[in-house]
């Protein structure tokens, strides 16, 4: 039986998910299971809040959700002052509910922090200022077993290995998908690349498609901010 599918039209999801928020600020955390139930047609279903560290592993002896949507900062107690998860305490969640996919979410995360936790088993993290769509996507795809990132971090946390950023460099400005990008960042147009190689503007459209798969973006000012990041260009 179908349970619902996301406002993105990807395929229904097939049984519910059962979701577990563990978000200190209260509104947001009131507000999310509407928001989250509406958007997935009633295919995400939250089945309990936490609004501290020491609330989510009561809640987690107690029951065995299919996903912790987690903010990474988070108090320990009731009237603490929020701290960072760390490994320890993801490992923690692991060993108490091993079957459980773990999405961090935060505002402000350190992408060093955030690809610690990632290593230590953490399945994926989103921003806050993500849409709601997204949102229910990445809940949708690390029930699957996969990874989701949202995409301009993606490229942040792989930029963090130096063996990365070599290859990540290597893979932009090799062969023709090089010439495009250096063209591209120069700020020459698409068709005006395609007059200067000369090559086709849909071969020139390809190779910008690559460039963009390669970093994880979207638009071409991120393609600009990734290649900053890179060292390939300097401001």
């Amino acid at each position: 039986m179908v349970a619902g599918r996301n406002n993105g039209g990807n395929a229904p999801i097939a049984e519910k998910i059962r979701l577990v928020i563990a978000e200190d600020q209260a509104l947001l955390a009131e507000v999310l299971p509407g928001l989250l139930h509406t958007a997935s047609c009633g295919g995400i279903e939250v089945v309990h809040i936490c609004l501290t560290r020491s609330q989510l592993f009561r809640t987690l002896r107690k029951t065995t959700p299919d996903v912790l949507l987690c903010d990474v900062w988070m108090p320990n107690n009731s009237g603490d002052p929020p701290l960072p998860c760390d490994a320890s305490s993801l490992e923690a969640i692991k060993r108490q509910s091993p079957h459980t996919a773990i999405l961090l979410l935060s505002g402000n995360a350190d992408m060093t922090l955030v690809k610690q936790l990632l290593d230590a088993g953490a399945d994926g993290f989103l921003d806050k200022n993500a849409l709601l769509e997204q949102l229910c996507q990445a809940i949708e795809r690390v029930k699957r077993g996969d990874k989701y990132i949202t995409p301009p971090f993606w490229t942040e946390i792989s930029l963090l290995n130096a063996s990365s950023n070599e290859s990540i460099r290597t893979q932009l400005l090799t062969g023709r998908r090089g010439d495009v990008l250096r063209l591209l960042l120069e700020g020459f147009s698409p068709n005006k690349i395609a007059d200067m190689l000369p090559i086709g503007k849909k071969h020139v459209d390809k190779k910008i498609a690559e460039v963009k798969s390669i970093l994880g973006v979207e638009t071409h000012i991120q393609i600009l901010r990734a290649c900053i990041r890179l060292g390939i260009i300097k401001l």
